[in-house]
């Protein structure tokens, strides 16, 4: 049991994760070849999606050829998104997906702890009292006693406690704890039947002129304890830069806004000695054993190995492929389990790729549900004169006896029908298989924590003969087509339930007593015959019809239903869940799709269900323009009760579109991502001028691509409350926001969610009015939180308020008050 999971967790992660085939260059199977010298291990930890150092990580992997890792205790749950609508859970997912596919340009592998980012926390104090520090202290340990680091690298500074945000300082407190712990059987001793304990070298912190406040200061700070690592060499195998690939990887950061721009030249890195045995060089691996030697008999192996790499042939690298196959005999034989089972994983993929070996499961069917036949058509081509003999195919346990030997350069194809396992699990994240605690994701299965996904939703084992030496190659089965434009397109290939209901919108708000429609689709995948759907909770509400007979569905087919919802008389929010039962089961599931082409689609597989919420707002009658910015569901919550709001794109945004709105609303940071907004606050000052009013949504401080907003000047801050129960004051109570269409008062601000707000402004010119007072624990109250100025007719509005969390949440509250704005 402990060989099996050791074998899943450390090794097949980097290897399973890309859809599309790997096809390396000589110069890339060269660098494989360093690797598998290198017996050394490095850990980075941080906080969240984006935090870690690609830089540093792109330097340890491609030019030290270690085997390096990327620790996030969150999945950046709790951030913003860019690119599109999702937040919460479905963003983690989407950054989940995103430091994947940054770890695959730049070498690193990936793992996480069941930590959720809540949104910015002040003080490690308060981060590590909602996580529940001892769980995600056992996760960071299980990860290093997994993955056996000889170094571990904090992003951040275990010393400076409310100095940054806390899940930062957190990250580092626990990693600096858990280098003492791992190594300790006492400590979560539970875990010791999957793995072993394990005890690094030492420690770093990842320093930088930024954690000394200037570069002014970081200059004449003490450095005698800190080694600089130039990091940035030219790669000719990769004919790239260090740097060029950590921005490529960087960049896979697309949900953030993290494009980056690769850089040529010296970049000097720092790291800070904290733990463990200092190096007496300004190396990271100092004074580590990091060849064979450190193995018991592997001067045996290195002496097979080493000369690889002085007589390897970039022109014809098959001819290693003996010599590699005496070593793979060798490292059969090491006795320590972490490395060999490492080293074997590392020398099998590099005999794959000097073979030019191609081996490939595909199918049509971009889904298919447990007891779905599929066919599955398999490509395995041999682009070496080496003996390569097919000898068997095993699908999740069904073994395919197919004897062939792989003539140099010939394609065998090959197809068969398959059935879905009926056990098969549905293609669904992990993770969000049972509802969180606060703080943290609950998984009951030990070896699964940690891992960055779920485990494919079907894979294959190829048994091969390659001169006699029996080798296994596991790869997931993979959905193929061809696209006109793209052409190749690969994706996960995954497993959904047989009924499918999805209703037309995640969500009905309702302000006024009358009945709105809503679509629900039943789309199914096999054939359904005398169904009955029905409709569970929510009594107060009238859904019509309340059944819906289905006397058939074919495979592949779907049926529209149209409801009328009516709702119920008091302010409440319910979630009605739809049901289809037939004579011998039951389907109440829902295929939630993510699709961004970085990340391909991925799937969250939920309870089918339609949250119904019951408001009593009062809107104006104005009409209003949202110019869309970075993703929200902002205009879509406010038209639900009764707003006349429309998008607009800012290429849109001209003196004569103006004219037809009363108010315009900014999408979320318009400012840091529009790079001609200057031109387009020439129009919004006309506006103002002629007694428009624009709102102006948060934007960050940084990065904004102005100098000055207009008509009405201010200056935005890193101020927020992140405590979501903060007590508001309201310092303007007859100003007509606070009055008008509806009252204020302090009942509104209950309920609200991760946040009051964020990037307050902390000084404005005269013309603009504070509304609130607001601050969180032992700070001094912020005033910037909503600011209102008038210009000429109209009025200009600043708003740090987190309407993009409380509106999609139901916030009744935050609802009014934004109407308020509006009617203003």
């Amino acid at each position: 049991m402990k060989l099996k999971f050791f074998y899943l967790f450390v090794l097949s992660i980097n290897f399973i994760l890309a859809q599309q085939p790997e096809k390396p260059t000589s110069g890339e199977i060269y660098q494989n070849l360093k690797a598998l010298n290198f017996l050394g291990s490095v850990l980075y930890i941080a906080a969240h999606p984006d935090d870690e150092n690609t830089r540093l990580i792109s330097y340890l992997s491609n030019e030290i050829h270690a085997h390096t890792a990327y620790l996030s205790l969150t999945r950046g749950d709790g951030g913003q998104n860019l690119i599109g609508p999702e937040i919460g859970e479905a963003l983690g997912l989407i950054r989940t997906h995103e430091l994947l596919e940054a770890r695959k340009i730049d070498g690193g592998q990936q793992f996480f702890t069941r930590a959720i980012d809540f949104g910015y926390s002040k003080t490690p104090d308060e981060t590590l009292n909602i996580w529940n520090k001892n769980q995600v202290l056992a996760d960071v340990i299980w990860t290093i006693r997994n993955f056996k680091p000889d170094v571990i690298i904090n992003r951040f500074d275990h010393r400076t406690s409310g100095n940054t945000h806390g899940h930062h300082t957190a990250s580092a407190l626990l990693s600096v704890e858990a280098f003492d712990k791992a190594s300790n059987k006492n400590q979560f001793p539970e875990q010791l039947q999957f793995t072993e304990t394990w005890q690094p070298k030492r420690l770093f912190f990842n320093t930088s002129w930024w954690f000394y406040g200037s570069k002014e200061n970081f200059e004449k700070a003490d450095k005698s304890n800190l080694i600089s690592i130039d990091i940035g060499q030219f790669n000719p195998l990769l004919g790239l830069s260090i740097n060029e690939i950590a921005a490529n990887s960087r960049t896979q950061h697309k949900s953030q806004g993290f494009g980056s721009t690769g850089t040529r030249g010296q970049q000097i890195e720092y790291l800070e000695f904290l733990k463990g045995r200092q190096p007496k060089k300004e190396i990271v691996f100092d004074g580590i054993n990091t060849t064979w030697s450190r193995l018991e008999n592997g001067q045996q192996i290195a002496d097979i190995l080493k000369p690889l790499e002085q007589s390897f042939n970039f022109n014809k690298p098959w001819r290693i492929v003996p010599e590699l196959l005496k070593a793979r005999d060798l490292i059969n034989q090491i006795n320590d389990n972490h490395w060999r089972k490492l080293k074997l994983k590392q020398i099998n993929l590099l005999i794959k790729q000097c073979l030019g070996l191609f081996l490939e499961a595909k199918t049509s069917t971009e889904t298919a549900y447990p007891g779905q036949n599929i066919r599955i058509d398999f490509e395995l081509i041999n682009r070496s004169p080496i003996q390569v003999q097919l000898e068997s195919i095993l699908i999740e346990n069904e073994s395919i006896k197919i004897t062939k030997e792989l003539t140099p350069n010939e394609n065998f194809k090959h197809k068969i029908e398959f059935k879905i396992p009926n056990s098969a699990e549905f293609t669904s994240p992990y993770w969000l298989k049972q509802s969180p605690k606060k703080g943290l994701y609950q998984v009951e299965s030990q070896p699964m924590i940690g891992r960055p996904k779920s485990i494919e939703a079907i894979e294959l084992r190829y048994n091969l003969s390659i001169n006699g030496e029996k080798i296994s190659y596991q790869q997931p089965l993979v959905f193929k087509t061809n696209s006109p434009i793209d052409g190749e397109v690969y994706d996960y290939f995954k497993i959904v339930p047989q009924v499918n209901l999805s209703f037309s919108t995640p969500q009905l708000s309702f302000n006024q007593p009358e009945t709105k429609m809503v679509n629900l689709t039943i789309k199914s995948n096999t054939l359904i015959k005398d169904a009955v759907l029905e409709f569970k909770n929510c009594n107060s509400w009238t859904i019509t019809p309340s059944k819906v007979n289905i006397e058939l569905l074919k495979p592949d087919e779907s049926q529209l239903i149209e409801l009328k919802v009516k709702p119920s008389k008091k302010s409440i929010s319910c979630d009605v869940k739809a049901v289809l039962n037939t004579n011998d089961s039951s389907f109440d599931q829902h295929v939630k799709v993510i699709d961004y082409k970085h990340i391909g689609q991925l799937h969250i597989i939920e309870d089918s269900k339609l949250r119904l919420n019951k408001f009593n707002i009062k809107v104006p009658s104005k009409k209003v323009a949202y110019i869309n910015g970075a993703g929200s569901s902002l205009p879509e919550n406010l038209k639900a009760v009764g707003i006349n709001i429309e998008r607009l794109n800012i290429d849109e945004v001209t003196t004569k579109t103006l004219d037809d709105y009363d108010v315009i609303i900014t999408g979320l940071r318009l400012y840091n991502i529009e790079s001609n907004i200057d031109n387009k606050q020439e129009l919004f000052k006309d506006f103002v001028a002629n007694g428009g009013h624009l709102i102006i949504q948060y934007n960050t401080n940084r990065s904004l691509k102005t100098n000055q907003f207009k008509p009405l000047d201010f200056n935005i801050s890193r101020d927020r409350v992140t405590d979501e129960t903060a007590k508001i004051n309201i310092l303007e109570p007859q100003h007509p926001i606070i009055n008008q269409p509806n009252k204020i008062t302090a009942l509104d601000f209950d309920n609200w969610v991760q946040e009051r707000g964020l990037y307050f402004a902390d000084e404005w010119s005269k013309s603009f009015t504070p509304i609130f007072s607001l601050n969180d624990a032992n700070e001094t109250p912020k005033k910037g939180a909503l600011i209102i100025g008038k210009f000429g007719k109209g009025h200009v509005t600043y708003s740090g308020i987190s309407f993009f969390r409380q509106l999609p949440a139901n916030v009744e509250g935050a609802y009014k008050l934004l109407t308020n704005l509006i009617a203003f």
